[in-house]
């Protein structure tokens, strides 16, 4: 009892036991682990993963951590100076590395779209080509169609003249045709007049023939020649003549 009270009693806070300092390079290797096992890396899941150090001091550092990838994200690239040297160069790796990838990309679209544009130019000309030997054949299809209207015209023309002349020429023979049967008619006008008379005329005779009594009949009665005188007759005939 004696013996205890004689030791020296230790100062306040020394008997608590402290949790081992942490740098936050630490800090930010376990944040980027929890965050590649696929998990949200917050002060807890990063005190989990460490095993060790003081709550506060991790959850400071989380907050620092947040900031420097909302910069990182952003494209600030002078937020890899505040990050220890050996996550800088790490994040530089990564940043050069993507930006390989971007260039890479960008050469790959840059030839696939030069490419396309080649293949778009050539099938622009076999349009153009294609469009002009159409443009040909419709220029000689219409120089061709013009040579048969205008033939077609010519002949029109002509037939339309002979039509003319056909229908000119059938006027007259009508009128002619029209000219003879009205003499035909004038003449048959004549005939009939003329028959009627003649009938008339003898209708009038047989009534009167009718009418008037018979004559009586006249005997008359030729002298007779002598023999002799008719024969000195028939042989001067021939001498007269």
């Amino acid at each position: 009892m004696i013996g205890r009270m004689s030791e020296p009693s230790p100062s306040y806070g020394s008997t608590r036991e402290r949790s081992p300092t942490v740098s936050y390079s630490e800090i930010e290797r376990a944040a980027r682990a929890v965050m590649a096992e696929g998990h949200r890396p917050t002060a807890k899941a990063v005190l989990q993963h460490l095993g060790r150090g003081s709550p506060n001091h991790i959850a400071e550092c989380m907050q620092r951590f947040w900031k420097d990838q909302a910069a990182l994200n952003a494209g600030d690239l002078l937020a890899l100076s505040r990050l220890p040297p050996e996550l800088a160069d790490a994040a530089v790796m990564q940043w050069e590395h993507a930006l390989r990838l971007s260039q890479q990309t960008a050469r790959y679209e840059d030839n696939q779209a030069r490419a396309q544009l080649e293949q778009l130019r050539r099938d622009a000309d076999v349009r153009v080509r294609s469009v002009e030997l159409r443009e040909k054949e419709w220029d000689m299809a219409a120089r061709v169609r013009e040579r048969a209207l205008t033939d077609s015209r010519e002949q029109v023309s002509l037939l339309m003249k002979e039509l003319a002349l056909d229908r000119a020429e059938l006027r007259a023979r009508a009128a002619r045709i029209a000219e003879v049967e009205m003499q035909i008619e004038a003449y048959r006008d004549q005939l009939k007049t003329v028959i009627t008379r003649a009938v008339t005329i003898n209708q009038r005779v047989r009534s009167a023939a009718r009418r008037t009594p018979p004559l009586p009949a006249v005997a008359t009665k030729r002298k007779a020649l002598p023999k002799k005188h008719m024969k000195s007759k028939t042989s001067r005939r021939p001498n007269q003549g």
